[in-house]
């Protein structure tokens, strides 16, 4: 017969150091919300002949900076996975302007 084995304790000290779970379904929430209203601010923009473009680019940055802070957790993240995150932005939205440049001449 193989001897009984006894369970090591389990230690929940790394558990009892850290803040108590906060719920950030209200926060969620309103996002959602927010997103909601945004999406229809970007179909009303749609319907206007001045500034299209730049309006619906600036509510579409909005609503991805506001995806990735809350939904992706970035905005809990300690400083460097953000700017992680945003470095290749920059990098992209710099080479549109580059190639509209070049197509536009």
């Amino acid at each position: 017969m193989a001897p009984e084995s006894t369970p090591l304790p389990v230690s929940h000290s790394d558990h009892d150091s850290h803040e108590a779970h906060v719920s950030h379904d209200g926060v969620y929430r309103l996002v959602y919300v927010i997103l909601v209203v945004l999406t229809g601010l970007e179909l009303m923009a749609t319907y206007t002949g001045v500034l299209k473009i730049p309006l619906l680019l600036i509510l579409a940055a909005t609503k991805a900076i506001l995806v990735a802070a809350f939904y992706m957790h970035l905005r809990y993240e300690k400083p460097f996975l953000p700017l992680v995150f945003t470095g290749p932005v920059i990098v992209g939205v710099l080479a549109l302007l580059a190639i509209q440049q070049l197509v536009l001449r």
